[in-house]
């Protein structure tokens, strides 16, 4: 069977350079090949971003990501691509570093127990298109890599998505099965941007969590955190969807190391709420680390313990009517101290 270009085809035609197809068939995605062949029909028009990626059916911020990897590639240059439009749409084309990016970095989230090695904060792109290349024609990992990256996050990959996963890869240390279990986590919570991946990437390096079975025990584990915070912020009629980075660490260790579950968790949090004015885990926490402490482990056990309280506090009341004198024991001052001792006030604007 062979196939051939019908003539009357060419009656309307446009160039394509042949580099296109003799060097950049292989490596480009479809999103990529179809902003450029688009940018080639309408060279000589004026558009903006989003008109581009209506008529490619894709976002605009994965049609700029397209573009970028024909500008390291030297097939197109920025000034082409700003003909005729706006101020703003000249920010849009900058790829990969979203505005909120470049104006904060990400903080560094604080380490939950002192570690033996400190990764640096890599910011894309350090490697040029040329190397990206360059390993991905060398080695079928860094290929495949590439490849399944584009079927987990569910679109084309960049040249800084690109430059993202072989950073995690080549300086991370992290392998590629790994790599990919990242990526496939990351789709689940649908948090695929390259920062938050970067960031799982190097804290998973950061602990070596370098294998299959490590890997799966952390997913295992923020799963379980996710699905407690589900629970638990409906119980207490939360609006996030998902835990903050601050919220997954006392969850974490609330589930883990002191084995309790969303119940006494939800419990804490209506103590809490007695004395703040708004979610304090801090405060939850020394809720339950007390509850702990002196084994009190179901909703029974805390439903008890309320009841002791103020049976010995309706005790001192009748012993002070009856002439006796009140005074605080031990087991009081340390109930009160666990429910009622911290309170957060606003402060007073001077």
């Amino acid at each position: 069977m062979s196939y051939r270009v019908e003539p009357s085809a060419w009656a309307a035609a446009f160039a394509v350079p042949s580099q296109v197809v003799d060097k950049h068939l292989r490596m480009a995605g479809a999103t990529q090949l179809k902003a450029l062949l688009w940018l080639l029909r309408h060279a000589s028009e004026e558009f903006t971003i989003e008109e581009m990626a209506k008529a490619i059916g894709q976002q605009p911020a994965d049609t700029v990501d397209a573009l970028q990897y024909w500008v390291e590639c030297k097939i197109i240059s920025k000034n082409n691509l700003k003909a005729g439009q706006s101020a703003k749409a000249e920010e849009d084309l900058e790829p990969a570093k979203s505005k909120k990016e470049k104006q904060a970095k990400p903080k560094e989230t604080k380490k939950e127990v002192t570690k033996e090695k400190i990764l640096p904060e890599l910011t894309p792109p350090p490697p040029t298109y040329e190397q990206i290349a360059a390993r991905a024609k060398e080695s079928e990992e860094i290929r495949f890599l590439f490849n399944e990256a584009q079927q987990k996050l569910g679109r084309t990959i960049g040249f800084d998505a690109q430059s993202t996963l072989l950073m995690m890869h080549d300086q991370y240390g992290l392998p590629v099965e790994v790599i990919l279990m990242i990526l496939e986590y990351a789709a689940s919570v649908n948090k695929r941007s390259h920062s938050y991946i970067l960031s799982v990437g190097r804290n998973w390096a950061e602990n070596e969590i370098d294998t299959i079975e490590k890997a799966d025990e952390r997913i295992t584990q923020l799963q379980t955190v996710n699905s407690v915070w589900k629970s638990f912020s409906a119980m207490a009629g939360l609006p996030n969807p998902r835990p903050t980075a601050s919220q997954s660490r006392h969850l974490k260790v609330w589930i883990e190391e002191l084995k309790f579950n969303v119940e006494m968790i939800y419990l804490a949090y209506e103590q809490m709420a007695n004395h703040c004015q708004r979610l304090s885990m801090p405060y939850m926490d020394k809720v339950l680390r007390s509850w702990h402490s002196k084994g009190i482990k179901t909703p029974t056990d805390v439903e008890n313990a309320n009841e002791e309280f103020m049976n010995k506090k309706r005790n001192r009341r009748k012993a002070a009517d009856t002439g006796g004198q009140a005074s605080y024991g031990l087991d009081e001052f340390n109930h009160s101290s666990d429910h009622e001792k911290i309170v957060y006030e606003k402060r007073k604007k001077t």
